[in-house]
């Protein structure tokens, strides 16, 4: 019985894992060729340990936009910034982005240290100049829990979230869902009911557009129905090769392949599936004040 059943599911959890997948959203039906993504990330291998399902995704829709990469610190916990200066260039290399793209900033009130919030000011002046610098137009980074809970990530939320404040119209800022930690190593299981939620949202979609056609049919509505546009939650699921393109990618950061860092990224849920939030500018207040 079991050995039949695995004969079963083994076939079809790979089918389910082997393409890509994203929803129709304002993160991938809106670019065009002149578009500017900019990912604002803490640390080098924050690029394919937490984005890669969203730079490889947004590489293969009909219109990719050009995408770049700012990290404001050399990740020099450890005295080895000028080596993880050089891995961040070779992971983006197989990540697709070209070095012409990237930037990497060694600022004194921005090193890389667990226990340090970034001023916002600082990081909000930086995101500025590269923006003006290469026309961007849409902003992505991570949001207030950081998804590791590492402050650098966070004080990223605030800093990007200043610049929007004070710089208007700016581009549209979105920031990196953080899911609670059981859910946050899963491995296959993540990828698996992220392209199942996705399947389910259209379906549902389609019957809503079905029933509504049925009920004017019926005379039951007068007015021709339409389904009105839906403001999806942006979703990217990587399927296979791009599963393997972000190991690839981590595998540059050789000085970061310490054993949890390898576990990390043969179980997290963001080597596979990445969710994203517009950030607004309402209801959320700064951080009265930094460390």
């Amino acid at each position: 019985m079991l050995s039949t059943l695995t004969v079963v599911l083994l076939p079809l959890l790979a089918a389910v894992l082997y393409s890509p997948t994203a929803n129709p959203s304002s993160l991938n039906n809106d670019f065009t060729a002149k578009d500017n993504v900019l990912f604002v990330t803490a640390h080098p291998d924050d690029e394919c340990m937490f984005f890669a399902p969203t730079i490889l995704g947004l590489q293969s829709i009909s219109q990719p936009p050009d995408i770049h990469v700012l990290a404001l610190s050399f990740g020099n916990a450890e005295g080895l910034g000028e080596t993880r200066n050089l891995e961040f260039f070779d992971s983006l290399d197989v990540l697709g982005i070209p070095q012409s793209h990237s930037h990497i900033v060694d600022h004194p009130d921005l090193q890389d240290d667990m226990t340090e919030n970034w001023d916002p000011e600082i990081i909000s002046n930086l995101v500025h100049s590269y923006v003006v610098s290469h026309d961007i137009t849409t902003i992505l980074t991570f949001d207030r829990l950081g998804v590791s809970g590492h402050l650098n990530h966070i004080s990223l939320f605030w800093g990007t979230r200043r610049y929007a404040q004070v710089h208007s119209p700016s581009p549209k800022v979105y920031s990196l869902v953080s899911v609670p930690t059981f859910s946050k190593y899963l491995s296959v299981v993540s990828p698996t009911q992220a392209k199942f939620d996705l399947f389910w949202m259209w379906l549902l979609r389609k019957a809503d557009g079905t029933v509504l056609r049925a009920l004017y049919l019926l005379g039951v509505v007068t007015n021709r129905p339409e389904v009105p546009p839906q403001d999806a939650m942006p979703v990217f699921v990587s399927g296979v090769h791009e599963f393997l393109t972000a190991h690839k990618a981590m595998r540059q950061h050789w000085s970061q392949l310490v054993w949890f860092r390898l576990l990390y990224v043969l179980f997290s849920r963001y080597m596979w599936v990445n969710e994203w939030q517009e950030i607004r500018l309402h209801h959320i207040e700064l951080p009265s004040s930094t460390n």
